[in-house]
């Protein structure tokens, strides 16, 4: 497991990448959780998401923002149930971590799963702004 983990800690590490892609598998326990960290995730970034399961599983994908200080009313990016196949596109609207939450709380025997997370496309630069352009620094 740590080397999957490592792999999706290094999906999102460059934000200069035009794309890239880590598969992770895991066993989630019955009655417990699994988290994927992707770290430093640039504000702009689409990530592509797709989740395979041995059964049903709660999927979500939520900021550290939001573990860290959990505020009422505070929706993750995505939230949703698979029975086996799950797949999902988010873009990222702020830079920071984000966690893959794989969930099987309610569950009553071992999940197989595999998540292949993609990101499509690094964030692009703002467009400057009129009359930016024609501006040279000052020394």
């Amino acid at each position: 497991m740590p080397r999957a983990l490592l792999a999706a800690l290094l999906l999102v590490a460059s934000a200069a990448a035009v794309a890239a892609d880590a598969a992770v598998a895991v066993e989630v326990p019955a009655g417990g959780t699994k988290s994927i960290r992707l770290r430093n995730v640039p504000a702009g970034t689409m990530l592509a998401v797709a989740v395979q399961s041995s059964g049903k599983l709660m999927v979500a994908l939520v900021s550290e923002k939001q573990v860290k200080n959990r505020e009422p009313g505070a929706e993750p990016l995505f939230r949703g149930v698979l029975e086996h196949k799950l797949a999902f596109r988010v873009t990222i609207s702020e830079r920071g971590d984000y966690y893959l939450v794989l969930s099987n709380r309610r569950g009553t025997e071992l999940l197989e799963v595999r998540a292949e997370i993609r990101t499509v496309g690094a964030p692009k630069k703002p467009a400057p702004a009129p009359g930016e352009r024609d501006k040279l620094p000052s020394a």
